[in-house]
């Protein structure tokens, strides 16, 4: 595994990028800082090795890295309506973070914005670890996190997520890599297709924060069951920022599932598949990108310029009955395994 230098954080930390490699050329790079995603390398149908992942030009960058940029997530990925939940009776008060919206947004002061310990099992595999104290951004007990990243021969990439904590807490962990299937610096993904096998996705109010509802997506621009093009789901109606939504895959963590969502580029044929345990994928189309994040190629990142499938428990999973339940307590282990898979469709 080749192994590098990248950037020196404000507090003096020294954060490495790593290489991890199935040695035909497929690559996928993570530093530590975040166990965040920085690049990935993979053929498209001209041969050619694509970079599909956005990344920032300055690895400095990520030191803030306010978009969550190719970042692992915790404690608690997605929203959380007005910063609160109840756990054992007791209210706990977490950071308001997303963007002038009274929610919590991926666990207010994220584990994407620290540095893991990184261990490095072979050339296709990096151990990250990171312990989250008590009260961690609000959060109760003490937190032990594993999280193994793996490239397989056949061009997977393979994350598995491990935790246990020593009193009962909450946990919802994901990665929050953005996508471009058409590589850098293609800035736009409206040719892009996607499908999927969810039926239905969580509704939202006017601030994104969940209403406890699930609707059915039979009929509406929701409905990827036949596949739609990126540029429809951009020009319709019923999706006004495209889509910010959680898309239901099952009621309960627990099942691995292959197949639950698949995204092609026309331009470049490369493939993307989405294999998961989770009960839940954010499909997140990348509204909020606001041309201020320079990228790898020199260019700022615009609106739609990325994607993100974002496998996760339900949003506010902490205050909704019904949904998938995240209660973590001591002596059981949380676990999570999501494959992206990718290949060429010439």
């Amino acid at each position: 595994m080749n192994i590098i230098d990248f950037f020196t954080a404000s507090t003096g930390e020294k954060a490495k990028l790593y290489t991890l490699t199935n040695g035909t050329g497929f690559e996928v790079d993570v530093t530590d800082w975040g166990g965040t995603l920085t690049a990935l390398r993979t053929p498209g149908k001209d041969g050619k090795m694509v970079d599909i992942l956005l990344g920032y030009k300055n690895p400095a960058d990520y030191e803030n890295n306010g978009p969550f940029i190719g970042a692992l997530i915790g404690r608690f990925a997605n929203r959380i309506p007005n910063g609160r939940f109840t756990l054992n009776g007791k209210v706990y008060n977490l950071e308001l973070n997303d963007r002038g919206r009274p929610n919590t947004l991926h666990g207010g002061k994220s584990y994407a914005h620290r540095l893991w310990k990184a261990e490095v099992l072979d050339d296709a595999t990096l151990k990250l670890i990171l312990k989250s104290p008590d009260g961690d951004a609000g959060f109760p007990g003490n937190l032990d996190i594993e999280v193994i990243y793996h490239v397989t021969a056949g061009n997977e990439l393979c994350i598995d997520y491990k935790a246990v904590t020593d009193a009962p807490t909450m946990i919802n962990l994901t990665n929050h890599a953005y996508f471009n299937l058409n590589g850098e610096p293609a800035l736009e993904c409206k040719d892009h297709v996607v499908w999927s096998i969810c039926e239905g996705h969580t509704e939202v109010n006017d601030v994104l924060a969940p209403t406890g509802r699930t609707i059915p997506s039979a009929g509406t621009i929701f409905d990827l069951r036949n596949g739609q093009t990126f540029e429809d789901i951009y020009a319709s109606p019923e999706a006004p920022i495209a889509f910010d939504d959680n898309f239901v895959v099952a009621q309960e963590a627990g099942t691995f599932r292959k197949n639950v969502f698949r995204v092609l580029s026309k331009r470049t044929g490369v493939t993307l598949e989405v294999d998961t345990d989770q009960p839940g994928v954010q499909f997140y189309m990348g509204y909020w990108l606001d041309g201020t994040c320079l990228g790898k190629c020199g260019s700022y990142y615009p609106r739609f310029g990325a994607f993100c499938l974002e496998t996760q428990l339900w949003p506010d999973s902490t205050n909704q009955k019904g949904f998938p339940n995240p209660v973590l307590n001591p002596g059981e282990t949380y676990t999570h395994k999501t494959v992206y898979r990718f290949g060429v469709e010439k």
